[in-house]
């Protein structure tokens, strides 16, 4: 239910079949997608067209693999809370936005590379 807040918004615009085994993948430690979060429950796969998105194939139902060009991505902010930080951005899909928080210091870096501020 709450992945139809946030995952399937997205999956109606950038749903795909697979991540391709070239991908760079990592376990995302945190990730807020819409109001729902994947904590250690979502993996990012790195390319320099965008970003994939997985889920632990105990979540699949309701979460289709996803491909995020990063042209999609709205700026990024930083966050710091003590001595943690989060980085907060938002994903364009078919007219509106999707809140998308995390703490993947190579997602930011991948983002940074893309060229999204």
């Amino acid at each position: 239910m709450i992945s139809r807040m946030g995952w399937q918004r997205l999956a109606a615009q950038y749903a795909v079949e697979a991540v391709p085994a070239t991908a760079h993948r990592e376990t995302l430690t945190f990730l807020r997608v819409g109001v729902a979060n994947y904590k250690n429950a979502a993996r990012a796969g790195f390319t320099p067209q965008g970003l994939y998105l997985t889920t632990w194939k105990i979540f699949f139902i309701g979460h289709p693999p996803l491909f995020i060009p990063w042209s999609a991505f709205g700026p990024v902010q930083e966050h710091t809370f003590l001595w943690s930080k989060t980085y907060s951005t938002h994903i364009s899909s078919d007219g509106s936005t999707v809140p998308f928080s995390f703490s993947s210091d190579k997602l930011l870096a991948a983002l940074r590379a893309a060229g999204v501020q």
